[in-house]
């Protein structure tokens, strides 16, 4: 984000607006978003694929499955996220807390619309009181009404909006427009899979290994099933953007 002159006026808390009415510490929020990976969220018919891009660590002592984008928040109900990783537990926790709070309050599932407003009013709230600031994180959030799928978008602002398909963190725009002119009347999973996956490439400068992508499939009244590496990698074989794992040389 390229700073405006007498911009230094307006950007040192959350609660002031410019002249033109920009909160800049939402924009800088939203700016460490698009340093992170992509993350895609697509409906099918029955069912949603969420598929996030994560940075391999650069140790090979790693585990690089314990970088966690996609999350479970109940039965029929999960999420994919962009941005800082701390700050998306915060907010997962939250959901996960709302969910259980209903279930125990009316014996169901909640409404991922309800939990989804409530979350969008929390990261409101950072934005409006001294002493805080927004969260860097972007959800999509997953959950079904009766059996049909619905997404919807959070960002540091508190807006929510819904969507069929959608992307957040690294080159976004570039990844939506790509969903928008590919995405079909009807998707099956399988479809649904390679196209969220496609998404994800298009977000990405080079190819990658099979490791760096976290797939999650949700479906109605079941929890959030999180594909095991092998499994993407079996599903991903011969998709032309996606890279040979590096071999390291042998040595002492």
């Amino acid at each position: 984000m390229e700073m405006q002159p007498g911009q230094m006026a307006y950007d040192r808390a959350s609660t002031v607006f410019s002249p033109d009415g920009r909160l800049f510490q939402v924009e800088y929020a939203l700016q460490a978003i698009q340093m992170g990976g992509t993350a895609v969220a697509v409906t099918y018919d029955g069912g949603i694929v969420f598929v996030a891009y994560r940075n391999l660590p650069v140790s090979s002592l790693a585990e690089a499955g314990s970088i966690e984008k996609s999350f479970a928040i109940d039965l029929g109900l999960g999420c994919v996220t962009a941005g800082l990783i701390a700050d998306s537990r915060v907010l997962v926790e939250f959901l996960r807390v709302e969910a259980q709070r209903h279930r125990l309050t009316y014996g169901e599932a909640a409404p991922y619309t309800l939990l989804g407003h409530a979350l969008g009013t929390l990261l409101q709230q950072f934005t409006q009181f001294g002493g805080t600031r927004p969260f860097a994180v972007s959800l999509l959030l997953g959950g079904f009404n009766g059996r049909v799928p619905g997404l919807l978008e959070l960002d540091p602002s508190g807006a929510t909006i819904g969507w069929k398909a959608y992307a957040i963190g690294r080159n976004r725009r570039a990844v939506a427009d790509y969903l928008e002119e590919k995405i079909p009347d009807k998707l099956s999973e399988d479809t649904g899979f390679k196209l969220a996956v496609q998404a994800v490439a298009e977000g990405s400068p080079t190819p990658f290994q099979p490791e760096a992508l976290d797939v999650a499939i949700l479906e109605p009244e079941s929890a959030l099933r999180r594909l095991p590496t092998a499994e993407i990698a079996r599903r991903v074989q011969g998709m032309p953007f996606i890279g040979a794992p590096e071999r390291k040389a042998n040595g002492r």
